[in-house]
């Protein structure tokens, strides 16, 4: 037991690069979580973290024990969720999280399909940032991770689900003029806060077309930055997706700014190297078969 609680302290350090994030993640104190990584560096005589001004570095020795410890506790988490459906791949839990783009505008369209086929899964998923759905998957409170972004950790693996366009959009006055950068300059940026995967993707390509964004006027949901658009309080960059509704009912407009180029990749993630359970593989089965659809 004593072993257990030493290395669960360590992989929560491992994987958020800091003794605090991990004590927040197990619920425990700051000295708890020092106390048993020391303790485990102790019984195995090498040192296996480095404090640091940002954080927690892994040693060399402590990278390698990583590898081993966040596998364990994946097949450990997947084992359980297993055993739940044993014998009847039709019952068990679905674990997800999932990012705010795809989580609301493609998810929904699944997990219907998925509940038609598989009536007796129970589905439990949150939803939230890109980066926050990483880290639930990589805490194994998750099995699965839909998210925005395709750049990964390296205990997680993933498959491409679609490459997303990323389009300037405004309120419907300002449709009819072509628009150069120094006027979309001008403009208030409507955009989520941080750890959005299509901010992120969207400030990138700004700063690679050399388009200075001055003000900014961030909000909690895509729904809150479309309606805050809609009314004129700026234009935003987001994606495809996410405004089909807006675009037939005129409540938005794609801005004419071709010289504006932005995408981003939208994924699905899980645990490198561990067996998925019943209902995790049936559900990615369904997305493998339905991927051709989401960019038509």
């Amino acid at each position: 037991m004593h072993l257990e609680a030493r290395l669960r302290a360590f992989a929560a350090v491992a994987r958020r690069s800091s003794f605090s994030r991990a004590a927040e993640e197990l619920y425990v104190s700051q000295p708890a979580i020092s106390k048993q990584v020391s303790l485990l560096e102790t019984e195995l005589g090498r040192q296996l973290v480095v404090r640091t001004p940002r954080g927690a570095e892994l040693t060399e020795s402590g990278t390698m024990l990583a590898d081993y410890v966040l596998r364990a506790e994946a097949l450990l988490a997947n084992g359980r969720r297993a055993l739940e459906s044993a014998g009847d791949p039709g019952v068990g839990t679905l674990t997800l999280s999932a990012s705010g783009t795809p989580g609301i505008y493609l998810l929904p369209r699944l997990l219907a399909a998925f509940h038609d086929l598989y009536p007796g899964v129970e589905i439990d998923y949150d939803l939230s940032e890109s980066s926050h759905a990483l880290e639930v998957v990589r805490a194994h409170r998750a099995e699965l991770g839909i998210v925005g972004t395709f750049v990964l950790p390296p205990e997680l693996d993933g498959e491409l689900l679609l490459e997303e366009e990323i389009v300037l959009v405004g309120a419907p006055e300002l449709a009819g003029k072509r628009w150069r950068r120094p006027e979309l300059e001008a403009l208030t940026w409507v955009t989520r806060e941080r750890g959005s995967a299509t901010r992120a993707a969207s400030e990138a390509a700004a700063l690679q077309l050399g388009l200075a964004l001055r003000r900014r006027l961030e909000l909690v949901s895509w729904e809150s930055v479309k309606l805050a658009v809609a009314s004129g309080a700026g234009v935003a960059a987001i994606s495809r997706i996410a405004i089909d509704v807006e675009l037939k009912a005129g409540t938005l407009v794609i801005l004419d700014a071709p010289w504006w180029r932005a995408s981003r990749q939208m994924a699905v993630v899980y645990a490198r190297d561990v067996p998925l359970t019943p209902p995790a593989e049936r559900f990615l089965a369904l997305v493998r078969e339905l991927r051709a659809d989401w960019s038509t």
